[in-house]
């Protein structure tokens, strides 16, 4: 088998292809061809040193995967060899083969393509419980960081499912993709006055709900947020972790504006429902999954794009 591992931590440089023998399943284990491996900014976290679930390495890269059961283990109940499959792994997912417990693969519809599985199963359900925890409602204005992104692109679209007004955050390249995804305006978060256009945009309803993957307490959004509106974070962009200001607590207190966190690590026993509604949202035509597909040998390459924000939606590397 064939894997992508990042001997040290670093730039995308580091990540080398390194050949094994192929493992043999264990018990209550599956041994799955991968068939597309979701490269996700958590990847990206854990390469350069940033992600705490990643404390050493060497390591090998890679949390979600799609393929086909090559081999099941003893005590495997539930499958068998040939049943296409998706998993959430804790790593080794970028990689031609991986041994996973049968209790943690989700059996795909066999109308759905790999690429699509993964597509939707990280990001995807990342979005959708994103939603949850924000409660979005018919009628909420909903402010979109990196709308053009994989987890982005699609909370987007589901937000518009639940009858949100969107406004999405994304360069002024990306901002066509991010209006076909369904939000009414699209702003460029790194040029300066971006908040003033949502404060324009948004008059006195505000902003109900902000799902932020940037982490810049000091970017100003609590002045958008309406009563009792609801800042999400889910994600950390590095060199944008400023401190909160002291002027954004009156607006905190006086408003109840709620400030939170979302780890999908912490939502696992969810992820059944979400996927099943997603990938029914995905059959009906009701989401759209744009994708890109890399061979495994360049993950390197796919690592730097991702990095410089040159990727619109899903990226996938294909063994």
């Amino acid at each position: 088998m064939r894997y992508v591992e990042a001997p040290r931590f670093g730039g995308p440089e580091v990540l080398r292809v390194v050949e094994k023998e192929t493992p043999r399943p264990g018990d209550g284990m599956l041994l799955v061809e991968v068939r597309a491996a979701g490269v996700n900014y958590a990847d990206v976290a854990a390469r350069s040193g940033h992600y705490p679930m990643v404390t050493k390495a060497p390591f090998a890269l890679g949390f979600e995967v799609a393929g086909v059961v090559s081999e099941v283990g003893k005590g495997a109940d539930g499958f068998k060899v040939g049943d296409a499959v998706a998993a959430i792994t804790s790593g080794g997912g970028y990689a031609s083969h991986v041994v996973i417990p049968a209790s943690t693969a989700i059996a795909l519809p066999n109308q759905l393509a790999a690429a699509v599985a993964a597509a939707v199963l990280l990001q995807g359900v990342t979005a959708y419980l994103l939603l949850d925890q924000a409660r979005v409602k018919n009628g909420d204005v909903v402010l979109i960081a990196a709308a053009a992104g994989g987890v982005g692109g699609l909370a987007v679209q589901l937000a518009k499912a639940r009858g949100a007004t969107v406004i999405g955050l994304a360069s002024e390249s990306k901002a066509e993709v991010v209006k076909g995804l369904g939000a009414e305006y699209v702003f460029d978060y790194d040029n300066a006055g971006w908040s003033a256009k949502v404060a324009d945009v948004t008059r006195t309803q505000g902003v109900q709900v902000f799902l932020d993957s940037i982490g810049d307490l000091a970017g100003g959004a609590f002045a958008l947020l309406g009563q009792f509106g609801r800042w999400i974070i889910y994600g950390v962009r590095t060199g944008k972790q400023n401190a909160l200001p002291a002027e954004a607590l009156w607006p905190m207190i006086g408003k109840n504006i709620s400030l939170s966190g979302f780890n999908l690590g912490s939502n696992l026993h969810q992820v059944p429902r979400a996927v099943g509604e997603l990938f029914k949202f995905v059959a009906d035509g009701k989401i759209k999954v744009e994708i890109t597909k890399y061979p495994l040998a360049e993950a390197s390459k796919v690592h730097t794009l991702f990095e410089q924000r040159k990727t619109t939606g899903k990226l996938v590397l294909i063994p």
